[in-house]
């Protein structure tokens, strides 16, 4: 799900409108949008959200065909508003539906999208709705993510870098949530993996080009310190700092779904390597 924050910048960014422009074309009082850009993590209240949306769904335009886009935040809705059930119930409708996109098995752009979309939907029946064989559903959700990543390689050049991070990312998420919270950062499997795909330069790529990410800075911290390269690990939490200085204290806790630096234990070493310095 696409954080306030993230639509927010990226109205900026496609636009160059100054936080007043933003207000005065969403309507939302100057402090509210100076709240979104100045704290990490803020949620804002329903009015704020369907205003920001409205307007990143105007000015934003996607690589990817709008009703594929329009999905993807049905999508959250349904995740977000509906029982376990309901949900469940929607995502054996969108996987059937997506099952039978012409695109599928093709080189088209779309089939990228639809294959992301497939992979929430197994991401989530392992993850979220816990639903058995947890196994079994987190290798589907890789299988199409990586799906979507190979569609989405056969169309470099076209400014897809942001694109790639985020299936990136999925691929990261699905990986870490099928290994023990407490021993990934020592494992010797992953840290061969995130060297194997890249992980680490992709990052850096889009923190370079979007400097007010700091989610994705985030992840590269954690990649960083799991691979125990303090150089960029270094490079990622200055980045962090530069988006809100609050970063620099290891207690400093950004959101209510993100841990503190010092609590998070993907980040053990690099902490370690702080507190001796």
């Amino acid at each position: 799900m696409v954080s306030l924050y993230e639509h927010a910048c990226e109205i900026k960014k496609t636009t160059g409108w100054s936080q007043e422009q933003i207000s005065a074309e969403t309507g939302l009082h100057i402090s509210t949008v100076s709240r979104i850009f100045r704290v990490p993590g803020y949620l804002g209240n329903e009015t704020s959200n369907r205003l920001i949306k409205q307007l990143h769904r105007e000015v934003v335009k996607s690589p990817f065909p709008a009703y594929i886009e329009h999905l993807f935040e049905l999508y959250d809705d349904w995740k977000e508003n509906f029982s376990k059930k309901e949900f469940s119930r929607c995502l054996n409708v969108l996987e059937q539906l997506l099952l039978n996109h012409k695109a599928l098995g093709t080189h088209e752009l779309i089939a990228c999208r639809v294959s992301w979309l497939l992979g929430h939907t197994y991401y989530d029946r392992a993850f979220y709705l816990k639903e058995p064989n947890v196994k079994k559903m987190a290798d589907s959700a890789s299988v199409w993510y990586q799906t979507a990543l190979e569609v989405l390689n056969r169309h470099e050049g076209k400014g897809l870098t942001v694109q790639k991070y985020k299936i990136q990312q999925c691929l990261v998420s699905t990986k870490f949530n099928c290994c023990d919270q407490n021993h990934r950062a020592n494992s010797d499997e992953i840290r061969y993996w995130l060297l194997d795909m890249g992980y680490l330069q992709l990052v850096e790529a889009v923190v370079t080009e979007d400097t007010w990410n700091w989610v994705a800075a985030r992840n590269g911290l954690v990649a960083a310190s799991i691979l125990q390269n303090l150089e960029k690990c270094r490079w990622f939490w200055q980045a962090m700092q530069k988006v809100n200085k609050n970063f620099g204290n290891l207690d400093f806790v950004p959101s209510q779904w993100l841990p503190s630096l010092r609590q998070d234990s993907d980040l053990v070493w690099f902490v370690k390597q702080v507190m001796t310095e």
